[in-house]
């Protein structure tokens, strides 16, 4: 009701701003009298007028004082002193009535028509409230992500879409769904830093914790790209104290020490990773530097039976100490460098059951494992 009530006035507003200068009385007076002088001055003042009430524009209202001064100027300047006074005022004719009532009667008619055209007076009302956007928090998060889904489903090489959703995935914790979308956003777009950590870290996390050898790979380039980010240093550190290389992992956590700066946080945790690395660190059970260059003078054929006597002796000592993580770790690679895949996977199922009650060093073995390929 108050906007159709609000729609008549406007509408009772522009017939009179339309129908007004059609209505008003006109004056035919002789120029040159005083008379004359009089009318244009009340001119003047009635374009004034409906200057302030807003019934006519700036423009329109110079133009009508300038015609009026032109005339007034006219009056003034006329030699006739006798002019008779001015007549009096002329009505409309009805024609000028005739064409005011067409108007009166087709400008709401004009307007409802094209309201009922271009509107919807059927509509019910809808509050401010309802009528804006949702915040982005109250959004539903996973119809979001259904769409999302749909489209990629029809369009699989939709770059874009699978780079948008990877982070949303490794937030959510689908870990494996995110490696994948991280890895086909990268094979779709081009590699990038954003995707290398993201797929590292998601396939590290899908793995609990285990770098494995895809993982390695991705912080390996991301370390190459960003030599002094900590990040893909600290995980190569780790996927190296996971292999049985602690003498190495001992000297990248020392490294990272050094530089970790004024994090509490970061410093404890590699300090942490740098004590296990050196408490499982152990004599090694290998060749010396002094059996290398030994070896390295012999015939093909002879180096060939030395280092098979050198694995021979790994392979007997673990089987009276078998709580050696890092000799089994040697002895599984060295088996498999020979092409002797059967004793690497016979070797593997066997630490595998030494180290049944160690969590730790189950992971590090299924990671040697997928490395070398060696199956589960």
């Amino acid at each position: 009701m108050e906007l159709w009530l609000a729609l008549a006035v406007l509408t009772a507003a522009v017939l009179i701003a339309v129908l007004r200068p059609l209505l008003r009385p006109t004056h035919a007076l002789p120029a040159g009298s005083q008379a004359d002088v009089a009318v244009y001055r009340d001119q003047l003042a009635e374009v004034d007028a409906d200057r302030t009430r807003g019934l006519i524009g700036d423009a329109e209202a110079a133009a009508a004082r300038t015609e009026i001064a032109r005339r007034l100027l006219a009056s003034a300047g006329s030699p006739r002193a006798d002019a008779a006074p001015a007549s009096a005022p002329r009505l409309p004719d009805d024609t000028t009535r005739s064409a005011a009532v067409a108007l009166a009667i087709a400008t709401p008619l004009l307007a409802v028509a094209l309201y009922l055209f271009l509107g919807a007076p059927g509509m019910p009302g809808q509050p401010l409230s309802a009528r804006m956007p949702a915040p982005f928090d109250t959004q539903r998060l996973p119809e979001l992500i259904a769409r999302v889904e749909a489209r990629l489903r029809s369009h699989p090489d939709d770059g874009n879409g699978w780079d948008v959703i990877a982070p949303v995935y490794l937030k959510q914790g689908r870990y494996r769904d995110a490696a994948d979308a991280f890895s086909k956003a990268t094979s779709l777009l081009g590699q990038s830093t954003h995707r290398l950590a993201g797929f590292a870290e998601a396939t590290v996390r899908a793995h609990d914790g285990v770098v494995t050898e895809p993982a390695r790979l991705a912080y390996e380039k991301l370390a190459a790209l960003e030599p002094a980010r900590p990040e893909p240093r600290f995980w190569l550190a780790l996927a190296k104290e996971q292999g049985g290389l602690y003498a190495e992992a001992v000297a990248a956590y020392e490294i990272l020490l050094r530089e970790a700066g004024d994090d509490a946080t970061f410093r404890a945790v590699i300090a942490e990773r740098l004590a296990a690395a050196r408490a499982r660190q152990a004599p090694s059970a290998g060749p010396t530097a002094d059996d290398i260059a030994a070896a390295a003078a012999l015939t093909p054929d002879a180096r060939a039976q030395f280092i098979e006597q050198m694995v021979a002796g790994l392979a007997e000592r673990l089987e009276k100490d078998g709580a050696d993580l890092a000799g089994w770790q040697r002895l599984i690679r060295a088996y498999t460098v020979l092409g002797r895949s059967g004793d690497a996977a016979a070797a593997l199922a066997q630490a595998r059951r030494n180290f049944a009650a160690e969590p730790k060093a189950l992971e590090a073995l299924d990671a040697l494992a997928r490395s070398l390929r060696l199956g589960s």
